[in-house]
């Protein structure tokens, strides 16, 4: 078992200017972000949960004179979410707390309950990259039976009734030509986008109220250059080529800004160059929810307590903290993924 390692706070007359140095992640929490592209208030009640959700509604049609009124059928799609259960124990020595020059070891031990805030965030890039190799154990499929992003539904059938559905082949970020272009397919796929009777699926409303854009940290210039910046030939070549010479102030403006595009960035070292993703800001349904079963608990064994054979028999005493919760993909219209 992992232990405190905490001799070097034990030396005598040890100063305590930096101890904080990382304390002072503990207010670290989840980027205030999340709760555009995934749904936070999800509440669950056992272990796993069954969902449904009804496919498109029937539109009118004409009724004939003499006909019988005309009558159109909706189906139903079941999907599961299990909750799982997370937790840390930080164990050390209770003669090192005791000596602990700096009084700093318990805090520091506390921290691993804080990043209980990250949890959510956690689950949602997993989602979002198809990682099972971090909270989850294994990535679900939307409820169409596809995986988050995808050309076709779990039918084989074209997702959202158009061709390469939610996941776009880019242009690569090396210039800004080509992630605005990008760009400009992400919406135009919202626009084309069916909603299962052969009707527009989303509004042009919904669309232009707002995109966030979700990209790798790496990616952040050439980004800001695409979408904040208001001319796009100062600091680049006539190509939009990051480093490139600068041209004259009569270079072309930035067609997002000129058309009052709603986008707003979202830079990460969770992601590596290259994919970046879109998301609808008032998207009816977010494309991802947590599941919400218990919010972080905190134990411990430390001396005094009475209560533990750790402390008792080896002197070990620990902090330890538990959730429950899990991370499911609703059906991902409102996302989209540029793959480059």
């Amino acid at each position: 078992m992992a232990t405190i390692l905490s001799n070097n706070l034990l030396v005598n007359g040890l100063r305590t200017e930096f101890v904080d140095t990382y304390l002072a992640i503990k207010n670290r929490q989840a980027d205030s972000r999340l709760g555009l592209v995934m749904d936070l208030t999800v509440q669950a009640t056992n272990r796993e949960h069954d969902f449904a959700y009804l496919n498109a509604a029937p539109h009118f049609e004409q009724w004939k004179l003499g006909e019988t009124i005309p009558t159109d059928a909706m189906d139903s799609v079941k999907f599961n979410v299990p909750v799982f259960n997370w937790a840390r124990r930080v164990p050390w020595s209770k003669w090192d707390r005791a000596d602990d020059q700096t009084q700093s070891m318990f805090d520091m031990a506390r921290m691993a309950g804080e990043s209980a805030a990250l949890v959510p965030e956690r689950l949602f890039f997993g989602l979002l990259g198809n990682d099972a190799t971090d909270l989850l154990p294994a990535i679900p499929n939307a409820p169409d039976g596809a995986a988050f992003f995808s050309t076709t539904d779990g039918a084989s059938a074209a997702r959202f009734g158009i061709t390469n559905g939610n996941l776009l082949t880019g242009t690569g970020v090396t210039t800004v030509h080509d992630v605005q272009a990008d760009y400009y397919s992400g919406l135009e796929q919202w626009m084309g986008m069916q909603d299962g009777k052969g009707q527009p699926l989303l509004s042009k409303e919904l669309i232009d109220a707002g995109v966030v854009i979700i990209h790798a940290a790496a990616d952040t210039q050439v980004m800001e250059q695409s979408f904040l910046q208001l001319r796009q030939g100062i600091g680049m070549d006539n190509t939009g080529a990051r480093g490139g010479t600068v041209v004259a102030a009569s270079a072309d403006t930035n067609l997002v800004h000129d058309s009052s595009r709603n986008v707003e960035l979202w830079g990460t070292s969770r992601l590596a160059t290259g994919d970046w993703y879109m998301f609808l800001r008032n998207a009816p349904k977010k494309p991802t929810f947590l599941l919400d079963r218990q919010s972080a608990q905190e134990f411990s064994a430390l001396e005094g307590d009475n209560n533990s054979d750790s402390v008792r028999d080896r002197g070990e005493e620990y902090i330890q903290f538990e959730s429950r919760s899990g991370g499911g993909i609703a059906l991902p219209y409102g996302a989209i993924k540029i793959n480059n």
